[in-house]
Parts: C-alpha cells; sequence; structure tokens
C-alpha cells in the first residue's frame, strides 16, 4: 500500500475542496490501492473523518506564520515522527491530476524525485527543485529532517522556504533526480494558452491573471497540455479550482 501525503496548513486552502479534490484525483488517477496521510495544524477538523486518511498534527514552531509555515511544515514530512515507513508519494495541494499517475510510482525507483523549479522554461540549467510533486522511500530520507532540525530556525532565516532546503541539501549528492518535464508542469507559465513567450509571472502589472493574450505562444486556444501531462501545478495565482480548467475537472 502507498502512501500519499499532502500539507494543509493555516486558512489558505480549505481541506473540504482542496484536500477532498486531491483524494477524489487519487481516486481516479492512481491503479493501486494507497492511504491518504494530511500534515495539518487542524486534525480535529471535522471533513477528515469523511475521508478515509490520516492526520499528523504538525509542530508548533513559535514565529512560524502566513504561506511561508505552509511550505516550511513539509520538512516535517521527512521526521520519523510523521509515521511513514514506506514509499511515500507527495502532492502539493493546488494541483489538478488530469491523468493516470502510476508512473510516478516507479520512475527511478529507491532514489529521491521531485520537480525541476518551472524557471527551467527560461532557464534549462536552472539548478533549483520544486516540491509541488516529491516522491521517496521514508526510512532512508530521515536524514533530511535531522540536517534540518539540528538548525532548523537558522534554515528558516536562511531560505525562502522548503524547496530551496532541498536544493541546498541535494547540491552535492548524487540520488536527487527531477522528473522528466511533461510530467508535471505549470498552469500560468507552460500549459494556460501554450504558455508564456518570455520569462514573467503571468500576471498584469495590477498582479491579476491571465497576462494580456499577445504574451502566448497560442493565445487562440484555452490550453495546450502535452500528451504526458499527468499533473498541473498551480504555483501561487491563478488557484486551480478558479480556472475553466480546474471547473471541468471538478470531482
Amino acid at each position: 500500500m502507498i502512501d500519499i501525503a499532502c500539507v494543509c496548513v493555516g486558512n489558505k486552502y480549505d481541506p473540504a475542496l482542496y484536500v477532498d479534490q486531491l483524494y477524489k484525483g487519487l481516486c481516479k488517477q492512481l491503479n493501486e490501492d494507497f492511504n491518504l496521510t494530511v500534515l495539518t495544524d487542524t486534525p480535529n477538523n471535522p471533513f477528515y473523518n469523511t475521508i478515509p486518511c490520516r492526520t499528523v498534527q504538525v509542530p508548533d514552531w513559535k514565529g512560524l506564520y502566513g504561506p511561508r509555515a505552509a511550505w516550511w511544515f513539509k520538512m516535517y514530512l521527512y521526521s520519523p515522527n510523521a509515521g511513514f515507513t514506506g514509499t511515500v508519494l507527495y502532492f502539493d495541494l493546488d494541483v489538478i491530476l488530469l491523468k493516470n499517475i502510476n508512473k510516478f510510482l516507479t520512475h527511478k525507483p529507491g532514489g529521491f524525485v521531485l520537480c525541476h523549479d518551472f524557471n527551467r522554461k527560461w532557464i534549462p540549467s536552472y539548478n533549483v527543485s520544486n516540491s509541488s510533486v516529491m516522491r521517496w522511500f521514508a526510512p532512508h530520507y530521515f536524514r533530511i529532517w535531522e540536517e534540518f532540525n539540528k538548525a532548523r530556525d537558522e534554515f528558516i532565516a536562511k531560505f525562502h522556504g522548503d524547496q530551496d532546503f532541498m536544493t541546498h541539501y541535494f547540491k552535492d549528492r548524487d540520488d536527487k533526480s527531477w522528473w522528466p518535464h511533461d510530467w508535471a508542469m505549470s498552469w500560468k507559465w507552460e500549459i494556460y494558452r501554450g504558455g508564456l513567450i518570455q520569462s514573467g509571472t503571468g500576471l498584469n502589472d495590477d498582479g491579476t491573471w491571465p497576462a494580456t493574450a499577445e504574451k502566448y505562444h497560442q493565445p487562440e486556444q484555452p490550453w495546450v497540455i502535452p500528451h504526458d501531462c499527468s499533473v498541473v501545478v498551480f504555483h501561487g495565482e491563478p488557484k486551480p479550482w478558479d480556472t475553466e480548467l480546474g471547473k471541468q475537472n471538478l470531482l
């Protein structure tokens, strides 16, 4: 039985929508029995009694709040106290599982696999990882937690978020790899209207989404999804279920 994990902390993501959609997406797109574990600061939320899942209380780290808190609480995934004993497949909550995801279980077994940061679109040599979709064998990577926890406050002050720490951790190690780029793709940079032509946020100057049509490769198309793309990642804005693609794939 495979362990699937997610983190739901704070009030940015309502579990009744985001955890529920992840669970339903897993039931549809994963041909393996799985256990869903939610790392959360509200394990007693009544919603968690409505789906088969295990909740894990995240630690009380004083002074950690806001969006960065949700990022840094991902580090608790690697703690022995999170209760994982085998292979773990992790998803951020702001993703849509569009197609079968079995391949994420078998790709490069034994090592730690995660996304290449989506700046790869413009800088192929960009040596930064993205933690939206990850897989690892838990006992082999308790050492990530040990490394992080021995200087937690210093790392949180030094790095913007968990994926910057993970980039640092694996810098001189050879057991990390990235998913094939087409497997998990950025909605606003790579999928929407065929992707942005030039580097940018995909937002207008006033912060609204989307950018004007001429900034995209295929402005006449609502989106372009490569054949091998199974996961669409909605980092930042917009949120998945506010888009037409999300509304069409709401389960």
